[in-house]
């Protein structure tokens, strides 16, 4: 199965600093850099990467494939935010910026899951 995009708007970025080839699922903060730490704000995430330089295309809303780390457990309908090396994290309500819903579930470890990005 390809990567699964449903009712999706995409944009373009360009990562002056490093490729995002490779990198599909992956979230991107608005310089087309990778999320860093939980809670960094979640500008889209990768649907077909370029080197760097290049304009990478990003899905700011829709349904689609993402990298998460279930460092704390995912149940679907887990509110999502950005964490580090571009892998969405569960969110903390009042905290968080909350950029996607989960629609899967991942109980540990790091893996794609389809999410609702709004």
């Amino acid at each position: 199965m390809g990567f699964f995009q449903k009712n999706v708007v995409k944009t373009s970025v360009v990562n002056t600093s490093s490729s995002l080839e490779d990198k599909e699922g992956f979230a991107v903060k608005i310089d087309g850099t990778l999320t860093s730490s939980t809670g960094d704000y979640v500008y889209g995430i990768v649907s077909m990467g370029r080197p760097a330089g290049e304009a990478s295309e990003i899905i700011v809303s829709g349904e689609c494939e993402a990298e998460v780390n279930a460092s704390s457990a995912i149940s679907v309908g887990s509110p999502l935010t950005g964490g580090a090396n571009g892998r969405l994290v569960r969110a903390t309500i009042g905290s968080h910026i909350i950029r996607a819903i989960a629609k899967e579930a991942l109980a540990s470890g790091t893996g794609k899951i389809k999410v609702i990005l709004y």
